[in-house]
């Protein structure tokens, strides 16, 4: 696991105990509350909640900084279920001491011994618990990455061995291997071409970020592989010369205990991240339990006018060059593919993208539906499903693809989404350059609130009718 994903799942961890030990007070505080009526002789009164809410503001704060001090989140991979629960009690029993010396100190006499001590033995059997059961899903969370090696041979076969290693192989796939012309290649690797073939290798597979070994390699190669990679938005990590780049970040990281050098074009924030795919379920579960009726009279209009599906399914590429089955309403005749060649010299949008505005094939049904852009409601099934984003760069067909320039291919850094500043910012009146640049001016500058700024304008866009 690289050393970002090790924080990140680090941060993650240390929030849900923060939540756990908050959950955990409140069950303390009500069992204590069931003995005092039970045994009122044994345990005091105590007002659980108005009037001594501060416990919370005590509690919460010392067991996280006390979890976090006593190495807890250092090492989450490989525990046994032993090491765990030690390492939870140790935790838990040394918060337990502290909080016991503060309220010494502070004076504190009111609040009763037993509800720390109740509190205690939950905390660290929920942390348990969070840790044996819920932290492999976490885990799971982090994505795999496609890697592709490339360069020394010699390099390569220690990183294949550091990839290999079981607490490792988890969260890395190897594509392949591209040794230079002439040198002989690893026993075990699949070697989808030389290094002097980079270009195209990279255009045929999935690759999620490129490793490149230079040892006893001209400058000049290594050079021409970082500038592709920076180009079409890929990751490249190089093992160890550094090389300035125009628009990459470079930042420091580590891979089979060596430093590595990261440069990357695309957002990288794991909490931006997250919030985004989080805000992504969340709005477009809504949104199709909201838009539910108008979908369903869409498709008894399209069923009632034209003969043929309701839903057009259409291959898509998205991140990183992965592909996808996009749904949209159908708005043209069935066999509108089939007839689109005879079409191409009425095409009026420059690059590889065909859209005409008065196109013959178009239903008048899906014509309406063009225009306000109500075809493209059954993608918040590909949001719900993760295939898209809310907001990202439109997904293209891959034929497409095929003929973008390199630059014109690092937008497919980032998610697809259903709309983008392209949509808002002029769409079918911009050509296809600047659609692409607008592309990746969202790549370089995201933020929520850029995504929340082109949510609202989509409105506007769509209210106004002015798609086709």
């Amino acid at each position: 696991m690289l050393r970002r994903s090790f924080r990140f799942q680090s941060e993650l961890a240390a929030l849900v105990d923060a939540v756990l030990v908050a959950g955990t007070l409140l069950a303390a505080l009500a069992t204590h509350k069931v003995l005092a009526w039970l045994f009122p002789d044994w345990f005091a009164t105590f007002d659980m909640f108005w009037s001594n809410a501060w416990i919370y503001v005590l509690v919460v704060p010392v067991w996280s900084f006390i979890l976090d001090f006593s190495g807890l989140y250092r090492q989450f991979i490989g525990l046994s279920p032993a090491n765990v629960m030690r390492r939870a009690a140790k935790g838990g029993l040394l918060s337990l001491a502290v909080l016991l010396g503060l309220l010494y100190v502070l004076k504190l006499h009111m609040v009763p011994r037993t509800i720390l001590g109740i509190h205690c033995l939950y905390s660290i059997a929920a942390i348990s618990l969070r840790a044996l059961y819920l932290q492999p899903f976490l885990l799971r969370l982090e994505p795999r990455r496609r890697l592709l090696l490339a360069g020394s041979p010699a390099q390569a076969a220690w990183v294949c061995d550091w990839l290999h290693n079981p607490q490792h192989a988890p969260f890395f796939e190897i594509a392949g291997f591209l040794p230079p012309a002439g040198q002989a290649a690893l026993a075990g690797l699949d070697v989808p071409g030389v290094l002097e073939r980079f270009s195209d290798v990279l255009h045929a597979s999935v690759v999620d970020a490129v490793i490149l070994l230079p040892r006893d390699l001209p400058y000049g190669r290594i050079e021409a592989c970082l500038k592709q990679c920076e180009t079409e938005g890929i990751e490249a990590w190089l093992l160890p010369d550094f090389l300035h780049t125009a628009i990459a970040q470079v930042t420091l990281d580590e891979l089979a205990d060596e430093p590595m050098l990261l440069f990357s074009t695309s957002p990288k924030s794991p909490w931006a991240l997250v919030l985004k795919r989080a805000l992504d379920l969340v709005l477009s579960a809504l949104a199709m339990v909201l838009f539910s009726p108008l979908m369903l009279g869409i498709a008894i209009a399209i069923r009632a006018t034209s003969p043929g599906p309701v839903l057009f399914r259409q291959r898509r590429s998205t991140i990183r060059g992965r592909t996808f089955d996009m749904l949209k309403f159908r708005t043209m005749v069935p066999d509108a593919e089939a007839i689109r060649d005879e079409l191409q010299d009425h095409n009026e949008v420059t690059g590889p993208v065909f859209k005409i505005k008065d196109d013959p094939r178009i239903t008048p049904v899906g014509r309406w539906l063009r225009r306000y852009s109500l075809d493209e409601l059954p993608q918040l099934w590909n949001v719900l499903k993760g295939d898209m984003s809310l907001v990202g760069p439109r997904p293209p067909i891959p034929a497409e693809v095929e003929q973008y320039e390199n630059w014109q291919r690092r937008r497919l850094s980032m998610r697809s989404g259903c709309t983008c500043l392209w949509q808002v910012g002029g769409r079918n009146e911009l050509s296809f350059e600047d659609w692409m640049r607008l592309d990746l001016k969202y790549i370089d500058t995201w933020t929520l609130g850029l995504d929340f700024h082109i949510l609202f304008k989509t409105i506007g866009t769509v209210l106004r009718g002015t798609g086709y």
